[in-house]
This record gives structure tokens, sequence and C-alpha cells, in this order.
């Protein structure tokens, strides 16, 4: 396992017009596992994923609203919180993915408007990297020539379901909204159906990024 530098993957699901927004927070960081490799000489890594933060904002928010809301989470995610820990005073790094779908464009805009997003190298206390993400009916997953990314729902779910089954996605026990989120897990459907999946759907496009290369399927 290579040194992956601890990171914050923030997950913003839009809705539609009868389900609500919803922000999911991923840790990711390597940790040893207190095992000496013999064979690459160096202390044996790996992955930790764990959910410390969930919150389903009010049907009907609007947009403007919901990036206030992601600019406070940001001051907050600038200083230590409980259970979001960097290594050697060093600051995590930060990615907002967001659901770019329908109406999702028209928000990821006035994120870069309010001054969020900008490259790694200029990123400041509140700026994040930002990922469009549009969820897509079928097809493989790719990048546009914008760095956008497509997948389909279907691939979002079996990468958040192999996380879940392989016991390597943690989620907190104080973490806010979480039954409900545990009900939306039990009544996850590979396609869009009647029940609120909001909050999964916003831990899943976290998972998908902070996944991203990485071969989760390998036994």
């Amino acid at each position: 396992m290579k040194h992956l530098p601890p990171h914050l993957f923030l997950g913003l699901d839009l809705g539609q017009r009868h389900d609500p927004a919803a922000i999911a927070i991923l840790q990711r960081t390597v940790e040893p596992t207190g095992h000496f490799n013999h064979v690459t000489w160096d202390h044996d890594r790996e992955l930790h994923y764990r959910l410390c933060h969930t919150e389903r904002l009010a049907l009907g928010t609007p947009y403007i609203e919901i990036v206030s809301r992601i600019r406070h989470l940001l001051d907050r995610l600038s200083a230590p919180l409980p259970g979001i820990h960097s290594y050697a005073g060093t600051p995590p790094l930060r990615t907002l993915v967001v659901d770019a779908s329908g109406v999702g464009r028209p928000v990821v805009e006035l994120i870069r408007k309010f001054g969020l997003g900008g490259a790694p190298s200029q990123l400041n206390a509140r700026r994040v990297s930002i990922v469009p993400v549009t969820i897509t009916a079928s097809g493989e997953p790719h990048c546009d020539a914008t760095g956008d990314e497509w997948v389909s729902r279907r691939d979002l779910i079996t990468n958040l379901r192999i996380l879940l089954e392989k016991r390597l996605l943690k989620i907190s026990a104080r973490i806010h909204d979480r039954q409900a989120l545990l009900k939306e897990f039990v009544q996850l459907q590979d396609r869009s159906g009647s029940h609120h999946d909001d909050l999964v759907m916003a831990t899943a496009l976290a998972c998908w990024r902070a996944t991203r290369r990485l071969n989760l399927a390998a036994p």
C-alpha cells in the first residue's frame, strides 16, 4: 500500500424535485497494520475509510443556502474536529464531489463563483478541489476533457457495496442522521425508486472519488 496523505471527501447529492439534498463527509487514511513486511522492508499499511458526517437538508433549500452550508463545513474542516485528524500537523486534503446531473451543473458553477474551488496548489483553508460527477443510466465510467466524471448509478452503488462487504467502510456511531442512513442502505436499489436515498448517494459519491484507481474488487 503506497503512502497516501489523509484526505477528506465531501459528497453532495442534490436530489430531485421530491428529494432533499444531502451531504456526506468521508475520511480516507492509510495506517500501519502493525506488521513488518520482510520483502519490502517496510511496515504494512492498509486503507481506512471512515464516514464521519452526514446530513439531510430541508426539502426545497435554495441552492445559495446549500453552497453556504458547504462553506460553513469547509470552515470547520480547516480546524481540528473530533474524529477527523491530520498526521504530523499536516491538514488533510479536501475534495468536494458534486452530483452534476440535472440541476447540478448550475450549482457547480455557483460553488466556483463563491471561490470554493481551485487547483490543489492554490487551495487555502476554505477552497477545495471540485469534482463534478454526472450520474448516468448506463455506460462505462469516464472523464471528459474538462475532468468531469460520468458514472452510472449502478457503478456508484456497486463500489459502495464492495466497501461495506469488505468491511473497509466504518460508520461513526455518533454520526448525524445515522438511523436514516442505515435505513437507506437497507432499501438501496440499483435504480431510483420511491424511497429516499439522498444520504446514501452523497456517501456513494464521496466513496467513488476516494476509491478511484484503487482496485477494491481484488481479493
